[in-house]
């Protein structure tokens, strides 16, 4: 009795000092939170790779077999961010943040998993991060000396980048496939700068490379692989499920909520109680949680589906203007931070130029164009159109009518040399191009559309978002800012700095995505000796 009691002694303890850890855990506030439209991917894999094909399953995304509240009981070891090959836009650019944000972290788990004990016992046969067997040990001598840095019996949680093309058929029907660099990197070289390693492997793995324990899903398990979809693709989430593994972990990164088009429909927020919701905006918190209530109040899920429950699966995640920061500035685009005002657009820049993005809300942007310049005025070969009062209307984009796409160095260097930027479109996020215009120094005006209506995501003073389209007040205002820009300007001042806190705040979100949801782990700070500890 003696020695039981002494156990029962030591599991009480260990659970009070788990419970300590939890609630400090679980005491810090979920961080503050543009969607863009993506293009599809024009890169050819070649033909020597034989590229696996990963099946969609379309028609819709099927339950598990067992649901489950996210979190599983399953920690996160690894993460891989779904990302369009070969694409430049603000998306892309926002997984290879998250993707870098999480490498850089130096998040790590307790290795006490099987994977530990069946590398033991295969011994030569030991396997990498990946969970690939190891046969050449020269070849991997440097990750060895790595993982020799950790504390024994942790590893360190890793990201990376999974690049997929979409294949479209005849029939209508569309699907994903793994993209490689063997002749061109899948990767722009713009996100080079991001710590986000390309996933070199097939995912998922076959099963053969799985370890012995995890091999099967006969009990309906999920493995440690937590695959983050982007909302604009959330019809293939269940697209690359192994058959005859356990299931990775799924999450949904909302970077928007109009360009996911209804793919996820209002169903499947009852029926996908498995699925992590990561927000980008307020906009996109709100129409979450509206989804997610249904699925708590319906009768056809007997979870028992609470605002607890609802808050459980959605977690902010904010995304930055890279050259904001000195980390990833560009010689053509130097840091925002700590720069003068003439380097951040001042007068001795500015022209009477108001600039507008040609691919988003056109028809109210034409009507503020034609009372201001009249109905017959005449544009010139770059779209601008000038006013009687000397306002230049010109377009983001270049080419014959503005209508080719800038690249970002291009943008910002127009940005610099305008005073006002109006955003009459829907504002499907957080949208990057008002952040962007109000860093390079202009007044920025808006409608109430999408995320421009929440104010925690496009937080301008209220005389510069209009909620009923009046094109006379809005040309009005317009002609102030001109003719007084840095009166104007300033008033943006907290805009400006809220938008410089991004990267930090970004921090502070992946923190509180490993540190208490999808791992159920804690973070410590690095004084105390950075790691993670499972709390299961």
């Amino acid at each position: 009795m003696s020695g039981f009691a002494s156990l029962l002694s030591q599991f009480k303890e260990t659970t009070q000092a788990a419970a300590a850890v939890s609630s400090t855990a679980n005491g810090g506030g979920d961080g503050v939170g543009g969607g863009s439209k993506r293009s599809r991917s024009s890169y050819e894999q070649p033909s020597s790779m034989q590229p696996q094909q990963l099946r969609q399953k379309q028609a819709k995304i099927i339950p598990p077999e067992n649901n489950y509240r996210y979190p599983s009981s399953t920690p996160i070891k690894t993460i891989y961010i779904a990302c369009p090959a070969n694409t430049e836009t603000g998306g892309p650019e926002a997984l290879h943040q998250l993707c870098h944000m999480i490498n850089s972290g130096e998040y790590y788990f307790d290795e006490t998993t099987d994977t530990t004990i069946n590398a033991k016992q295969e011994g030569d046969n030991a396997r990498d991060e990946f969970g690939r067997l190891i046969t050449d040990k020269s070849r991997n001598s440097s990750s060895s000396k790595k993982n020799e840095a950790v504390d024994k019996g942790k590893r360190q949680l890793k990201a990376f980048m999974l690049y997929l093309r979409e294949r479209s058929f005849g029939n209508k029907s569309s699907s994903l496939e793994q993209v490689f660099g063997d002749r061109s990197s899948p990767r722009p070289s713009k996100y080079d700068k991001y710590n986000a390693p390309m996933a070199e492997h097939y995912f998922p793995p076959h099963p053969s490379d799985y370890p012995t324990s995890t091999s099967s899903s006969s009990n309906g398990g999920y493995s440690s692989d937590l695959v983050i979809w982007p909302e604009v693709w959330t019809h293939y989430i269940d697209s690359l499920q192994p058959e005859r593994a356990m299931k990775y972990q799924s999450a949904i990164w909302w970077l928007s909520v109009n360009n996911n088009k209804g793919r996820f429909a209002p169903h499947q927020f009852i029926e996908r109680q498995d699925i992590l919701h990561l927000v980008q905006s307020e906009y996109a918190r709100d129409y979450v949680r509206t989804k997610l209530s249904a699925a708590a109040t319906s009768k056809d899920v007997g979870c028992g589906g609470t605002k607890k429950n609802e808050q459980q699966h959605v977690l902010t995640m904010t995304e930055f203007i890279p050259y904001s920061s000195s980390e990833f500035a560009l010689p053509s685009t130097p840091a925002t931070e700590g720069t003068s005002d003439k380097e951040k657009g001042g007068n001795e820049l500015k022209s009477n130029l108001v600039v507008y993005n040609p691919a988003k809300g056109m028809h109210w942007t034409d009507e503020i164009i034609r009372r201001a310049c009249g109905k017959h005025a005449k544009t010139e070969r770059d779209g601008s159109v000038t006013s009687g009062g000397g306002i230049r209307f010109c377009p983001i984009g270049k080419g014959p009518g503005g209508r080719e796409r800038m690249t970002g160095e291009e943008v910002v260097e127009l940005l610099k040399t305008a005073k006002v930027y109006v955003d009459f479109g829907p504002h499907p996020g957080m949208d990057r191009l008002p952040r962007e215009a109000a860093l390079a120094g202009c007044v920025v005006i808006t409608n109430r559309e999408g995320a421009a209506n929440f104010d925690s995501d496009v937080p301008l003073p209220a005389e510069f978002k209009f909620a009923k389209f009046d094109v006379d007040k809005i040309y009005s205002l317009i002609k102030n800012c001109c003719s007084k820009h840095d009166e104007y300007a300033k008033k943006l001042d907290k805009y400006r700095s809220w938008i410089l806190g991004q990267r930090v705040q970004m921090k502070a979100c992946v923190d509180g995505m490993l540190g208490k949801k999808a791992c159920q782990t804690r973070v410590v700070p690095q004084e105390v000796g950075l790691f993670v500890v499972r709390m299961r």
